[in-house]
């Protein structure tokens, strides 16, 4: 019985497992960002947005490849030896006998790889399962890919262990180092001041942790050496010194890391999204370390009372205070944003006439062309509704839009009026809009795989490169535009990135639409992103909408439901903003992309139309009911094409059951979760109810999700399992139905003379 007493207290105080054990004791924090980290790679969190295809699939200048591979492995080296480093000097100081040692911190850091092990294991084995299920990647190129993975972290490890070796003190070199200097450095006499030798100790007994064996390699388990006869002030001497070296290390990969966000502008600097994460969170270990390594035990509190300090400071003074901007837009006349000037301005009777006047000029030279395409002197009317969901809806919208065009011989964009939606729906319908302003029909033939692999190009990796690299900590880098100065953040990685993935076809400001979209060129497009600080909708076009806040101002005794930017910001050179700007506002998903301000009195932001209106039904409803007597007449009917995300039908998941857990949180999740369900129920209604019974109405939706649980990930990026499902989508039963159905309501012309 003592026998096997002795072997579990021997294993027991096994060096790794006693590291293991006090840090899930008293490192929470640490702990965290692995269990984070693994539930990403393991893609058990996340893939909602797609999150773990940026660790698991990695792009790099377009491609993924070893090269992504690789700068992602030396990014999570990185990020393991911030891990050992910020472990050393929180938990180092308990395990005094490492000063024993020569090389303690190499020794500290494989004891203390029981986390990097697991995670490295974990993420081969993911790695190796999306590239192949999911990018449909070769397993030569596969195999290429983890090696250049691992040797990535092996690269970064040996780089950092170098330093380590020449600089870490141990007992012989301390006092070989104290004959040479028995003077007192400045780095001793700065930490006095917060700690003491009393102090250094107190938090954590040492013979509490002090354990029996310790790995000292991969193959081989040694006794640990007694440190009870060294002096304590010797022992902490080393540690501070080592904590010393291990800080100044941290600065270097600081001040490298700043370094590449002042390089953001050259492209090969812009690392994939994966690194930029972990690089992120390595800054974040290292400012937590080196506060800790400075201050002990005042740490928490000095970092508390900095971010406390920082905030108080950001509230009325601009300091931190970094707005993005609408690019384009003037900023130096501030227009009043309340109740009362909104009445005045939006319920304007002259300007209502007016507008529906411009509007009914702008239907009769649609009818003339739309006449054409479908042989009749009545033709439909073609309303597209787009929904949100990032670049799968881009793409898929996009795609759409080019298969309905090509089988009805282009019939089907001259009948198109309108278009309207929220985030990546509308930008993929915008971009074909721009691509048919500026080639013929039998260009867009032959060149439609190369339009649809524009636009699902990778948008991430710049966006998250520019949050971790300048817009947490910088926050400095500008640029000039028609004479107005805007911050380089993240927005503006946005909509750089976008023109380059669509060859710049978009780059164009909204006054540039004002003639082609009057003269119905092509079709009219309304954005309608939502302004959070009220919840009202930010209406934005190139033509003047003010019908969309009905056609009776008679009696308002309320505010307008929604702001024409154009009217409202007048005196703001409105029509100058950047076309992308527009799109990036109306696709401003939480967090991935900046809030947008406005020049108004009291200031305004504004995020996602989905927020109000993902389909943008409630748009299309206005416009249809304002211009109902002339659709009566001078059409056979309207077709609403929905270019749907995902199914407006679907049953409801689980089996009702609700654990303790869901108990506590499902009235918080409930409004999320069925927020979308709601938006679906609204606009059925609005349909229903709000059109009159003169007016032919035909509702076709192509649905690219059955339901929540198909793997799409709701991203700016996208892996080729993915876009292959896009395409292969349009082929089923459902959706071949309604292309039917639509080429029977258009019965164009060229169709059928080529059928």
């Amino acid at each position: 019985m003592n026998n096997w007493r002795e072997i579990a207290d021997k294993i027991l105080k096994f060096f790794p497992f006693q590291l293991l054990f006090l840090q899930l004791k008293k490192s929470h924090f640490i702990v965290a960002i692995w269990l984070l980290f693994i539930g990403i790679i393991t893609q058990n969190i996340g893939m909602k947005f797609g999150v773990p295809y940026l660790f698991l699939a990695p792009e790099y200048l377009g491609k993924v490849n070893w090269t992504s591979y690789f700068i992602l492995g030396f990014a999570i080296g990185g990020f393991f030896m911030a891990y050992h480093l910020y472990s050393y000097i929180i938990l180092g100081p308990s395990f005094p006998f490492l000063v024993t040692f020569a090389r303690p911190f190499y020794k500290f850091s494989i004891n203390n790889s029981f986390f990097p092990v697991l995670f490295y294991f974990l993420l081969v084995f993911n790695i190796y399962d999306v590239q192949r299920n999911e990018e449909l990647v070769g397993i030569g190129e596969v195999l290429l890919e983890i090696g250049a993975l691992t040797t990535g972290i092996i690269g970064f490890i040996l780089f950092a262990v170098f330093y380590f070796f020449k600089t870490n003190l141990d007992v012989l070199k301390l006092k070989g180092a104290r004959k040479k200097n028995k003077g007192r450095s400045l780095y001793s006499m700065a930490r006095t001041l917060f700690t003491r030798e009393k102090y250094w100790f107190q938090s954590q007994p040492i013979h509490t942790y002090q354990p029996s064996y310790y790995f000292a390699g991969l193959l081989r388990i040694t006794r640990a050496r007694p440190s009870q006869h060294y002096d304590r002030k010797i022992i902490r001497d080393i540690f501070r010194q080592n904590h010393l070296n291990a800080s100044l290390f941290e600065l270097v990969l600081v001040f490298s890391f700043i370094a590449m966000g002042l390089l953001q502008d050259f492209r090969y600097v812009l690392i994939p999204s994966g690194a930029s994460f972990f690089l992120l969170t390595t800054i974040i270990f290292m400012v937590v370390t080196i506060f800790y390594s400075w201050f002990r035990g005042w740490a928490i509190s000095i970092i508390v009372l900095a971010l406390v300090g920082l905030n108080y400071f950001s509230i009325g003074t601009g300091f931190l205070r970094s707005d993005n901007k609408v690019y384009g837009l003037t900023y130096g006349q501030e227009v009043p944003y309340n109740l009362e000037a909104l009445k005045n301005q939006q319920f304007d009777e002259q300007a209502l006439e007016n507008d529906l006047n411009h509007h009914i000029q702008i239907l009769e030279n649609w009818k003339q062309k739309a006449s054409e395409a479908q042989g009749t002197s009545s033709p439909k009317l073609v309303v597209l509704n787009c929904s949100g969901g990032g670049i799968r809806s881009a793409m898929w919208t996009n795609y759409i839009i080019q298969e309905a065009d090509e089988r009805t011989g282009g019939a089907f964009f001259k009948s198109t009026h309108l278009i309207t939606g929220a985030s990546g729906g509308m930008i993929g319908a915008a971009y074909y809009r721009d691509i048919y302003s500026s080639t013929t029909f039998e260009e867009r033939l032959t060149k439609k795989e190369t339009y649809l692999n524009c636009i699902s190009k990778d948008l991430l990796n710049s966006v998250m490169f520019n949050m971790a690299a300048h817009d947490i900590f910088l926050r400095y880098r500008k640029f000039d535009y028609n004479g107005e100065t805007y911050l380089k953040d993240r927005g503006f990685s946005f909509e750089e990135q976008l023109n380059k993935n669509t060859n710049y076809v978009m780059d164009k400001t909204l006054g540039d639409f004002v003639t082609s979209e009057f003269n119905s060129e092509v079709p009219l497009m309304v954005f309608s992103p939502t302004v959070i600080n009220d919840g009202r909708r930010m209406i934005i076009g190139a033509q003047p909408y003010g019908f969309l806040n009905g056609t009776d101002f008679s009696n308002k005794g309320f505010g307008p439901e929604n702001i024409e930017f154009t009217k409202l910001f007048k005196g703001n050179a409105p029509y100058d903003i950047r076309y992308t700007s527009v799109l990036r506002m109306n696709s401003t998903f939480p967090y991935v992309l900046p809030m947008v301000s406005l020049p108004t009195t009291p200031e305004i932001h504004v995020m996602d139309a989905g927020i109000r209106d993902n389909y943008g039904t409630k748009t299309t409803i206005r416009y249809l009911v304002a211009l109902q007597d002339w659709l009566e007449e001078n059409t056979s009917g309207v077709v609403i094409v929905e270019i749907r995300d995902i199914n407006k039908d679907y049953d409801m998941t689980g089996n009702g059951e609700f654990s303790l857990f869901d108990r506590v949180t499902k009235p918080a999740s409930n409004f999320y979760g069925n927020f979308y369900q709601s938006q679906e129920f609204n606009s059925g209604e609005l349909i229903e109810n709000n059109l009159c019974e003169n007016l032919s109405i035909d509702v076709l939706t192509f649905v690219l999700r059955k339901d929540p649980t198909e793997k799409i990930a709701l991203s700016w990026h996208l892996t080729q399992r993915e876009k292959n499902d896009i395409k292969r989508t349009f082929q089923n039963e459902k959706n071949q139905k309604e292309l039917k159905k639509l080429i029977d309501l258009l019965n164009p012309v060229q169709y059928l003379t080529e059928d």
